[in-house]
């Protein structure tokens, strides 16, 4: 995570801000291009993110930019900005190096990254895709979803599938298969590599993208020139129209991400307003330096000079996401459009801290499906709460906090529980994170999938470990007011529980529920 040390008025605050890459690739090309392992020493995509945290470094050392006085709201502001692994997954990968067993290498493999949070990834124009015959991309999609929904890297990469919309009905099948069975969160198209951007605005990507929208996941659009551009987002605009016609209740669902819309096209006021529409965000791989630097100011004062907040009552930030498009592109890009969101002459020109964090990583949160849609359990079975309870800190004993993480990784280092994605709470809205999180875990040897809430309930004293059953979900903006819902998700997670107070317990506590 980037950390803003903010002081003002003589109050200091921190703002936590989560980073995403929204566009990266696994598997290998046609064209030569290949990451087929993310931990790959010197070119794996956890490498490539140590090198762009170094070159932020080397920069800031040059330009003194990692702290400096801006003005913000017309009143003087301190920033200054470190890096901090996010809390739970820095520390379960620490509690697994100390085992020495399974995955005690993944904390050596990030010990340079602390910056990004996440990326995700979706297949190339695979040499392998079309090894399976029940859709051309079926090949590729288990590839990611294998390397996806799998701890460790479930912690850190977010899954995409591919599809070619000249399939046909193969083509729609394989988007619900995709996220049904092999728990994908998102759909890339890629008209020109597959040969259909001529029909982008015909009939035929329709069906894929109503399945999509169906399953609340983002499509991402891959772009080269301007016209494929208005293309998309004439689809975008048609397909609205007919969702606020036939299927309203859908059209929350509908996002659509138009790739690489700025490279080229700074100042360009058409292009600009084929992203800012409903249901469209545009993502920044490509764009870099001075480049990044003129359209971030430019981009910002068409907006705010032509009123667009009232298009769809979103800034002019909550249109855009951070993206590489590794291993096309390497750290020098990625650092180099980087540092022009997080410098001072970005909050000179106008920039605020929210729109460093809408950007860097928020916006690409709350396009995940799991952020739209109900998360519950698929099961009725009384599974237990086991509520670790913990004295007041003395140096003999550890919290419960840290006892959960070390129950948590014997068992996923003794291959009992998996974990197949993590979900982040937020405080009240999307502002700020706070630490509780809902895993979404399973048994290795079985599919069932068991929603399991982790709240740090009294801070380090209280700790709980909750399945979620079939009626129950974890509230994304957190349980701070006790109001009637809140109290009957807690009511429902304390009718059956189990107190443990220390690490063996704990083990006992969850492998019931993983019997």
């Amino acid at each position: 995570m980037l950390i803003a040390n903010i002081e003002q008025n003589g109050k200091k605050r921190v703002e936590k801000i989560f980073v995403i890459d929204a566009h990266s690739h696994l598997g290998t090309d046609v064209d030569g291009a290949s990451m087929m392992n993310p931990l790959a020493p010197g070119t794996g995509t956890f490498d490539f993110w140590s090198k762009i945290q170094g070159k932020i470094v080397d920069d800031w050392k040059k330009s003194g930019n990692q702290s400096f006085t801006t003005v913000m709201d017309n009143q003087r502001i301190n920033i200054s900005f470190s890096f901090e692994g996010h809390l739970f997954t820095e520390s379960l990968f620490q509690e697994l190096e100390k085992l020495g067993k399974r995955y005690s290498e993944i904390k050596e493999k990030l010990k340079f990254n602390k910056f990004i949070d996440q990326a995700v990834v979706f297949p190339f124009q695979d040499v392998f895709r079309d090894k399976i015959p029940e859709a051309l991309y079926r090949a590729s999609n288990l590839n990611i979803s294998r390397f996806t929904t799998r701890f460790p890297f479930s912690m850190k990469l977010i899954g995409y599938a591919r599809v070619d919309p000249m399939e046909g009905d193969k083509a729609t099948k394989e988007v619900k298969y995709a996220r049904e069975v092999l728990g994908l969160r998102g759909l890339k198209l890629h008209p020109r590599s597959e040969g259909w951007v001529e029909k982008v605005t015909s009939d035929k990507p329709i069906p894929i993208l109503m399945e999509a929208i169906r399953h609340s996941m983002p499509i991402i659009f891959d772009t080269r020139g301007k016209k494929t551009i208005m293309d998309i987002s004439e689809l975008i605009r048609s397909t609205r129209i007919y969702l606020k016609n036939k299927l309203p209740q859908l059209l929350p669902h509908f996002k659509v991400i138009i790739a690489h819309f700025a490279q080229g096209n700074v100042g360009d006021h058409e292009v600009y307003n084929a992203i800012v529409q409903p249901n469209t965000y545009g993502d920044l791989s490509m764009l870099h330096g001075e480049g990044a630097k003129n359209f971030l100011i430019d981009f910002r004062r068409w907006f705010k000079s032509n009123n667009k907040y009232n298009i769809d009552n979103r800034d002019w930030s909550e249109y855009l996401l951070f993206a590489t498009d590794y291993p096309y592109f390497g750290e020098v890009h990625a650092e180099k459009l980087l540092i022009q969101l997080i410098n001072k002459d970005f909050f000179d020109n106008g920039g605020k801290i929210i729109d460093t964090k809408n950007i860097l990583g928020l916006n690409q949160l709350k396009i995940l499906p799991e952020y739209n849609l109900t998360q519950m359990g698929k099961f009725d079975k009384n599974l237990t709460t086991t509520i670790i309870a913990t004295p007041p800190s003395n140096h003999n004993k550890i919290n419960a906090f840290n006892t959960a993480l070390i129950a948590l990784s014997n068992l996923i280092a003794e291959n009992k529980i998996d974990i197949k994605n993590i979900l982040l709470e937020f405080n009240q809205n999307w502002s700020e994170l706070n630490d509780n999180i809902l895993l979404t875990t399973f048994k290795p040897t079985t599919t069932t999938e068991i929603p399991l809430y982790l709240n740090n309930f009294i801070s380090n004293r209280i700790f709980l470990l909750a399945p979620l059953k079939y009626y129950m979900s974890m509230n994304k903006f957190g349980n701070k007011y006790f109001t009637p819902e809140v109290r009957n998700f807690f009511s429902n997670i304390f009718r059956n529980y189990y107190v443990a107070k220390d690490v063996k317990e704990v083990e006992k506590g969850l492998t019931q529920i993983f019997i």
